[in-house]
């Protein structure tokens, strides 16, 4: 039997496409929670890609890319990525060492707040299940070493754009606009013709512009729809008595724990609103 829902940070989501109608008759069973003890609560959508602005959406791109039709600033910063890097599918598994400190050197630019520690052993392991996906490596042309790399997952009526990873020093350089360029060029073909990109919904507890700069520059788009939330029936209350709290509680945001809280309580304002 296919798994409906997945765990993914502290919350269970559907497995289907985002286009697709969701099944939540489990989440009303208590089991459900009792073998998802981890979750805070789960959420889905509905009313998919409705063609009117809502307080939720997923970033996706569905109609071809021509480099042609941006402003020339965009294009000199994509054609600079091209030049100083060289993107290509590749197989983890000869590039263990490589992604590891990619990985970490990436992550060190982050907030501490919601920084990964990165445990280099379950790491390794975890790139195993990498091979039945689609993985990209940039590769800095002069020096041949590995700057990025892309994670994704080849559906059949969508792909799925599931982590790029880059070293920071590397950006300056382009990096980023190569590794999106060549994916997205590799899957033009299939833009427009009932297929998307998919780089997943909008982003509550991590601070990025990284959805803004795939609109400006490659052509992604807002697909809106409306959220919808059922909590871990242990956390309900919790919810319930913070919430009047909201406001005051995003002072002291940069505390990783109450950054958590804060990312429940804005959802379910959105919910609510």
């Amino acid at each position: 039997m296919m798994e409906t829902w997945k765990y993914y940070k502290h919350a269970m989501i559907p497995t289907t496409a985002p286009h697709q109608e969701v099944d939540t008759r489990e989440i009303s069973n208590k089991q459900f929670w009792r073998e998802n003890q981890g979750a805070l609560l789960a959420r889905w959508t509905t009313n998919w890609d409705c063609g009117h602005e809502t307080n939720w959406w997923y970033v996706i791109k569905d109609t071809p890319f021509d480099i042609t039709s941006l402003k020339s600033k965009r294009r000199y910063e994509i054609n600079k990525g091209k030049k100083n890097f060289t993107v290509k599918r590749i197989d983890p598994m000869d590039y263990q060492d490589e992604i590891v400190e990619v990985t970490k050197t990436a992550y060190s630019s982050w907030p501490e707040k919601y920084r990964p520690m990165v445990d280099e052993n379950q790491f390794k392991q975890g790139l195993i299940a990498w091979k039945d996906h689609v993985v990209y490596g940039g590769f800095d042309n002069d020096e041949g070493r590995l700057c990025a790399y892309s994670y994704l997952t080849d559906y059949s009526e969508y792909l799925e754009f599931s982590v790029l990873r880059a070293c920071p020093e590397s950006e300056k350089k382009g990096i980023n606009a190569a590794m999106v360029a060549a994916i997205v060029e590799d899957y033009n073909a299939k833009l427009g013709k009932k297929f998307y990109i998919n780089d997943g919904a909008r982003s509550i507890s991590h601070e990025t512009n990284f959805q803004d700069y795939l609109e400006k520059y490659f052509g992604f788009r807002k697909a809106y729809c409306k959220l919808h939330i059922a909590y871990n029936p242990k956390i309900k209350w919790a919810v319930k008595v913070l919430f009047p709290f909201r406001k005051i509680l995003r002072k002291f945001d940069e505390i990783g724990f109450i950054h958590q809280i804060n990312s429940v309580l804005y959802m379910e304002e959105l919910c609510n609103s």
